[in-house]
């Protein structure tokens, strides 16, 4: 389900000067039929936050690999890369939101955390304050009422502000010595992924041997090379069915594939159901969407 919010001008005042965080959506999450994986992705444009209000699942931010559990927080930095698997459970329940004009001293438009940063964090005794203030945001955005939108708005402020506190508190880092030799095998693989990838041609551009390059970004991604440049076809692909009018033929050639019926089946091995009933599962109504504006609110 999903929620937009109006884009109406709010008071002055924010995070750092006048700028204040704006509400893109809210998507809550439930049960088993919800749980879609969401394949290697980014935004370029704004951040996403992400709750465990109840189940589990497997994340991968930034070349590494999560295990989130109820209760965690988890972070997506704009033009991040992130690969979002949540276990089908009948308990999982998932808040997430999207958030633009995030700036905070030192960072990143669209950043919450620097990249040294862990990107999952346990909401411990913030738990039940982060909890009701989705649930929140949640109601005012369903109501429609007068102001919704401007409460909603001042929600998400406090909302970060605490996730904030929690980085703070934490200082948790990921492991940078691992980043180097992996991050230029992905960005090799991000630069040429529509291509057919060629082992020699990566083992020569990067000086590495073909076996050691596979293990080292197995043990940096959690993926094969093979593996991570599907996903990021893939992933790419949700992309384009959610936020253009192309065709699954024409989306299968932008990515890569030459052959619609393979792009067909890799697409339903990867995320469960096939491109174009993922694109109505999303768009059209087999989701219930919900947008103060009375279209169809969608999310790429």
């Amino acid at each position: 389900m999903l929620t937009f919010c109006l884009n109406e001008r709010l008071p002055a005042g924010g995070l750092e000067t006048s700028i204040r965080p704006r509400l893109l959506f809210m998507c809550r999450t439930e049960g088993i039929g919800a749980a879609t994986p969401r394949v290697m992705h980014r935004h370029e444009e704004r951040f996403e936050l992400m709750f465990v209000m109840q189940g589990s699942g497997t994340y991968h931010i930034d070349g590494h690999s999560y295990q989130a559990k109820q209760g965690d927080l988890l972070l997506f930095n704009a033009g991040v890369l992130h690969d979002e698997c949540p276990r089908a459970t009948e308990d999982l329940a998932l808040f997430s939101c999207g958030v633009t004009q995030l700036t905070l001293p030192g960072l990143p438009v669209n950043h919450l955390t620097p990249r040294s940063q862990t990107a999952m964090m346990p909401s411990g005794a913030y738990y039940h304050e982060i909890r009701q203030l989705f649930l929140q945001m949640w109601d005012h955005l369903n109501s429609k009422k007068p102001y919704a939108s401007e409460i909603s708005h001042s929600l998400l402020q406090a909302l970060l502000l605490i996730c904030r506190t929690i980085w703070i508190e934490k200082k948790e880092v990921v492991d940078a010595s691992a980043l180097s030799p992996g991050q230029r095998i992905r960005d090799y693989i991000d630069e040429h992924y529509k291509d057919n990838l060629d082992f020699l041609l990566i083992t020569a551009e990067l000086n590495m041997n073909r076996f050691y390059l596979a293990h080292l970004f197995k043990e940096f991604s959690g993926y094969s090379p093979k593996q991570y440049q599907t996903r990021r076809r893939i992933g790419e692909a949700q992309n384009l069915l959610l936020s253009t009018d192309l065709g699954v033929t024409e989306v299968a050639n932008a990515v890569g594939y030459d052959n619609v019926n393979n792009f067909h089946r890799i697409f339903h091995n990867l995320v469960g159901i096939p491109p174009a009933r993922y694109k109505k599962f999303w768009l059209t109504g087999e989701i219930k969407n919900l947008s103060p504006s009375g279209q169809p609110a969608a999310s790429a």
